[in-house]
């Protein structure tokens, strides 16, 4: 006959060679770990000291200061590799650091792009001004001299390219009570030809090319650029009328959000680009 043995440990006993198991497990894991952990910083950048290579964010309620080793990855805002002289007041950064007995040393900083969307009311480009409307309010940028302009399908423009009426994103920076525009993205698609048809109630619009009609709808915030105006009324839209378009093609539908003259543009837009 088969007898099975239990051997039953005193519930004293038990529990502290279960505590001593614990105890060794987990001073084993400290012993393994690394002594500094990696932390994240949210803020906005205060100062650069890129002789003792420093950098100082401010968050709503603490500043701080890094430091920027040799090793420190810088990543802009468009996701390439930076340097440390890219790295300016004003701008929005994530650090990811270590805390070396009192010294923070950053390991990445990472800019985060602060972008505003809305519709360019005015341009000057003489005194590097533009204002961009939304949501019932203006707010004014300063261009940048490095200023970039991106168009449709990431294709390269210039600032002689963005007018009045355009629906544009502005990346930009706040060092100080300005706001400075870093780059200017209009992604629109262009079209330009005759009107063949409008349609009031709709609001859509039929436009002729060389190649062939193409409709239109009308956004609710599409400008039509008339009369030094962004807001002409789509009864102004006549036929036979040369215009450019630009839209957004959207599950096989053409948004459109600027209408203007094709060969009066520059007039159209004289009194709204130097106002």
């Amino acid at each position: 006959m088969k007898i099975n043995t239990i051997w039953k440990w005193p519930a004293g006993v038990l529990s502290a060679a279960a505590l001593g198991a614990l105890a060794g497990t987990a001073a084993t894991s400290l012993d393994n770990a690394s002594p500094m952990m990696d932390k994240q910083f949210l803020g906005r950048v205060e100062s650069v000291n890129n002789q003792e290579h420093q950098i100082t964010v401010g968050s709503l309620l603490r500043h701080r200061t890094f430091d920027l080793g040799a090793h420190c990855a810088i990543i802009r805002w468009d996701g390439a590799a930076g340097m440390a002289n890219d790295l300016r007041p004003g701008q929005k950064v994530t650090i990811r650091y270590q805390n070396a007995q009192g010294v923070l040393a950053a390991d990445r900083v990472e800019q985060n792009a602060m972008r505003f969307h809305g519709m360019v009311k005015t341009v000057d480009l003489n005194r590097r001004l533009m204002t961009l409307h939304a949501w019932d309010r203006d707010r004014r940028f300063v261009l940048g001299e490095d200023c970039k302009v991106v168009l449709h399908d990431g294709e390269k423009g210039a600032l002689e390219n963005i007018k009045p009426g355009d629906h544009v994103a502005v990346v930009y920076e706040s060092p100080s009570d300005a706001d400075i525009a870093r780059e200017v993205i209009r992604p629109s698609e262009s079209f330009t030809g005759s009107i063949v048809a409008v349609d009031l109630p709709r609001r859509t619009v039929s436009v002729k090319d060389m190649f062939g009609v193409k409709q239109f709808s009308l956004g609710n915030r599409c400008s039509i650029v008339m009369n030094g105006r962004t807001d002409a009324p789509l009864m102004d839209v006549r036929l036979r009328d040369r215009l450019t378009i630009l839209y957004d093609e959207v599950n096989g539908v053409n948004v459109a959000n600027r209408i203007a003259p094709a060969e009066n543009t520059r007039e159209a837009d004289t009194a709204l680009t130097n106002p």
